[in-house]
């Protein structure tokens, strides 16, 4: 009777065991909780990143910007190749085509012509040419065009400036200026330079006595801008090559570079002037500064004449303390990832910010919207993402510092050129190839290698190593 009993009871309680398993599969996964801080390129990239990639709609994406409006400064980008594969990947190729003269292909095209100019008589070195060239975009009208290709759902919010966030075992909190508080599951600071997530992350994270150095350091270097109309350059200077091609102008511890820009109505103009000893000072003061004309053209007296039509089209030129950051250790840990700008804020010589931060996005993207992505792993896609992006971005940091030396004659094989001095062509040649090999990684490799090594760490239990050496 006991095992009839028992028999019985079994049997009552299988379907109602089978109702609940039923119940348990069936009920629906909570999304997991995105939080981007900033809504520059950075941050848009990775939203339009986990928008295409999220094919199972597990992600619940906002970005907060703390500006009222969208109003980015800064004439011209730069992306690469490298660049370009990855917003193929992710179907931002024809948002991107619109604001270009023509598609990039992969026949070898220029990349800048340089010369010296620190002379009255410039002197042409070589031209850099490469697979697909480089694609250049005013920086404002990409940041538009990604704002309308992601906000279709109304996911970014203005005028939300952080304050703080309190991070927990299971979600982060974040406290906003106006008082309210939003609950994450992840936190992606995409807040540039100065970023105040930044200092709290690092804060977080140092051990003992150990402090970790969290702001700007100068370069040294002081940056005068200008967006200048064709039509100015042709009165200036008839037939000037900047309306049609790019060009790096090198002299001592100076150097401009031009490019043309919004499907060739304006070019581009920055003038780079350097004091080597003020290497690696914190620099505080927010720019753009105050500058004229006078201030400019002081700094390039003596240079070819071509320089001089550039400089005096600048009529009101902005001035910029170039920063950037000392490389970190971490860019993640537990549930907050720092990109872009935020993890590792170069010089622009390379011309690799905005494509750093693509990769950043890119990679974690992928790693968000994998099928092993859960609340419970969410560390390891952290340490995943430190092992992948940490050394590649920090070398890209590094060599960017580089490129900007040599740029302004200040190289190993040019030691006592003052400017203006006459440089024989056999130094020129061995600067142009340093420069030029330096750009090799740009066009030769493919973040596709980071991605494979980066889903298959995740997936697998084996310890996170280097990143793809490309350079």
């Amino acid at each position: 009777m006991a095992d009839g009993l028992c028999f019985t009871l079994q049997a009552l309680s299988r379907p109602f065991l089978q109702l609940a398993s039923y119940t348990m599969a069936s009920e629906p996964q909570k999304p997991l909780r995105v939080a981007i801080v900033g809504a520059g390129i950075g941050g848009l990239m990775l939203c339009a990143g986990l928008q295409h990639m999220d094919k199972e709609k597990k992600l619940d994406i906002q970005v907060y910007e703390a500006a009222p409006a969208l109003a980015e400064i800064g004439a011209g980008i730069n992306l690469w190749l490298r660049s370009w594969e990855i917003l193929r990947a992710i179907d931002l190729e024809e948002t991107f085509v619109k604001m270009m003269d023509e598609a990039p292909t992969d026949e070898p095209r220029l990349v800048f012509q340089l010369r010296k100019s620190d002379q009255r008589e410039g002197v042409h070195i070589s031209d850099i040419k490469m697979k697909g060239g480089t694609m250049r975009f005013h920086r404002a009208e990409l940041q538009m065009a990604l704002m309308d290709r992601v906000n279709t759902n109304g996911c970014v919010k203005l005028d939300r400036r952080l304050t703080g966030y309190n991070e927990y075992e299971n979600h982060v909190e974040l406290e906003f200026q106006d008082g309210s508080t939003v609950n994450c599951d992840i936190l992606v600071a995409a807040d540039g330079i100065r970023s105040s997530i930044r200092k709290q992350f690092c804060k977080g994270i140092a051990k003992g006595d150990f402090v970790i150095c969290t702001d700007p350091v100068w370069s040294g270097t002081f940056a005068y801008r200008g967006l200048l109309s064709h039509d100015d350059i042709e009165k200036a200077f008839p037939g000037h090559r900047a309306k049609t091609n790019p060009v790096i102008y090198c002299g001592k511890y100076k150097h401009l570079v031009v490019y043309p820009l919004s499907n060739g109505r304006f070019t581009n103009v920055v003038a780079f002037c350097t004091d080597p000893e003020l290497e690696g000072v914190e620099w505080t003061e927010v720019p753009p500064m105050s500058a004229n004309q006078d201030e400019l053209r002081a700094q390039y007296v003596g240079w070819e004449d071509e320089v001089q039509a550039l400089i005096n089209c600048i009529q009101k030129p902005t001035k910029w303390a170039i920063n950037n950051l000392n490389p970190l250790e971490r860019y993640a840990s537990h549930r907050v990832f720092l990109a872009g700008d935020a993890a590792h804020a170069m010089t622009p010589h390379q011309g690799a910010g905005a494509g750093q931060a693509i990769e950043d996005a890119y990679i974690l993207a992928s790693l968000l919207t994998n099928q092993e992505a859960t609340r419970k792993n969410i560390p390891k896609i952290a340490e995943v993402y430190n092992a992948i992006r940490c050394p590649a971005a920090n070398k890209i940091l590094l060599a960017s510092r580089d490129q900007g030396k040599w740029c302004e004659l200040d190289h190993p094989r040019l030691k006592g050129v003052c400017e203006g001095d006459v440089v024989s062509k056999e130094k020129l040649d061995g600067l142009f190839k340093d420069i030029s090999q330096a750009w090799d990684w740009v066009w030769k490799t493919s973040a596709e290698c980071d991605r494979k090594r980066a889903l298959d760490m995740l997936s697998t239990p084996h310890r996170a190593e280097e990143s793809c050496v490309f350079m």
